[in-house]
Parts: C-alpha cells; sequence; structure tokens
C-alpha cells in the first residue's frame, strides 16, 4: 500500500485549517497529499472562490511515464482501469505535463473522507497492492 498520512486514517484532516491555508495562499488554494506511490498520488484540497464560498475536492493523479523511462505496460494497462473507473465516477480527467494524468472531483465537505477512502480502496483493488 502506498504512504499514508496520518490525517487519512483518522478521518477528513482539519478542514478549517485547509481553509485558513487557503486564505494565506496567493493562488486561493490548499492541498494536502493523504497517500502517494510510484504509480499514484491521491489528495484533498480546498479552492476559494471568495472569503466564505469555497469547495473541497479530491484528486488522484497517475504517473504514466515513470522517471526511469521504462514503459511497464502491466501498471500502464492497471492505471488505464483506475481512470476508466474514477470518470464512471464523475471524476474530470486531465493531461499534465505529458506524463500523468489528474483525476478530480468536487465533493462537499461532509463527504470528502468517505470519498477518499472509496477511491483508495478502488486504486489499491485494482493495482493489486
Amino acid at each position: 500500500m502506498g504512504k499514508d498520512c496520518e490525517d487519512g486514517k483518522k478521518g477528513l484532516l482539519n478542514p478549517e485549517a485547509l481553509v485558513k491555508e487557503a486564505k494565506a495562499s496567493k493562488y486561493r488554494e490548499a492541498y494536502k497529499t493523504l497517500d502517494s506511490s510510484l504509480s499514484y498520488r491521491i489528495g484533498v484540497g480546498v479552492r476559494l472562490r471568495s472569503s466564505e464560498n469555497y469547495s473541497f475536492f479530491i484528486e488522484a493523479l497517475f504517473y504514466l511515464c515513470p522517471a526511469s523511462g521504462t514503459v511497464d505496460l502491466e501498471t500502464l494497462g492497471k492505471c488505464l482501469a483506475c481512470l476508466k473507473e474514477l470518470k464512471k465516477r464523475g471524476y474530470s480527467l486531465t493531461c499534465q505535463d505529458g506524463e500523468c494524468v489528474s483525476c478530480e472531483a468536487i465533493v462537499p465537505v461532509e463527504r470528502v473522507s468517505e470519498e477518499y477512502v472509496t477511491v483508495k480502496s478502488l486504486i489499491a483493488n485494482i493495482l493489486n497492492l
């Protein structure tokens, strides 16, 4: 299994702290990685529209081209299966830097922890972690 943050094990990290961090950021966004491996990263973030209007999101990022430059077709196929499942769950998929695909869904703050656990389980089952 990937490396867990303590926040992921105990439920959602402190959402108020994430909002506070976003308010202090010049980009009006904050992000916390909850789980990661060589193939993927899962995190939660918040974007501010105004000081009292914000949205939380879950992101799963899949690294399709490893730093070694060697393509592992088996892992690539499993990552593709993860992308398809997340798309079915309503996640938007975006290519980033030609090396990875970001899958993101806006989630109500009260469902962030549940969605994280669901996505982590989905990825673990497909990647056989």
